[in-house]
């Protein structure tokens, strides 16, 4: 027999098991919405694309990602979008790969993929309001540096609930327990991620500050 799912299903279900996960993290957001310089923002940036490079890699592998999410490949490009913000606040593109990276676990499955989409597609939810509390004090930074924020534009509401419709599909026919999997890996990255971000080991890029 199938796991029970909650009455919205799939996706419903992340949100229940994950949501304590996400409120730390979005907390330490919002912490640093409220204080971040133009270095602290960069800072994250350099994190971020750490993180979703080789996390963008190992999805881009994965057999049957696009059947069960159709635009996959659209959304697996944020990447790029870190790219361009952080040479606008100054790094040379040439230094982008000594920017380090998220040490991966073995992600060669759809279910954990998709977990781990998951978080990431979760976490844009956040990024236009993170965008909107920077702005007052980064006014000429995220003018011509949120490409990565403000990815999703007036899209976001939709894009979201394309990706949990198309998740809960995804479960409706899969084999038994392929949501308990999706859980745990979606889970796993949480706690990366938030260790990730939380990390205090210097960057050694070279850059320059752009600033008007």
């Amino acid at each position: 027999m199938q796991s029970q799912l909650p009455s919205g299903g799939a996706i419903a279900r992340l949100g229940a098991e994950t949501g304590m996960l996400h409120a730390r993290l979005e907390r330490e957001l919002t912490a640093l919405g409220v204080s971040a310089t133009w270095l602290d923002y960069r800072l994250f940036l350099c994190r971020m694309y750490g993180f979703l490079a080789p996390v963008e890699r190992a999805l881009a592998g994965i057999t049957g990602l696009a059947g069960a999410v159709r635009d996959a490949a659209k959304r697996n490009n944020k990447t790029a979008l870190l790219a361009l913000d952080l040479t606008s606040l100054g790094v040379d593109r040439s230094h982008l790969a000594q920017i380090p990276r998220i040490a991966m676990p073995l992600l060669d499955e759809l279910p954990e993929a998709l977990g781990w989409m998951y978080v990431i597609e979760a976490a844009t939810q956040g990024s236009e309001t993170l965008a909107n509390r920077l702005a007052p004090r980064l006014t000429t930074e995220l003018e011509h540096a949120s490409a990565y924020l403000r990815c999703y534009g007036d899209e976001t509401g939709p894009r979201w609930r394309a990706f949990g419709t198309a998740l809960d599909a995804y479960v409706a026919r899969a084999d038994v327990g392929t949501c308990d999997r999706i859980v745990l890996a979606a889970t796993d990255c949480l706690i990366r991620l938030h260790r990730w971000l939380s990390a205090s080991s210097p960057l050694t890029i070279q850059s320059r500050h752009i600033h008007a």
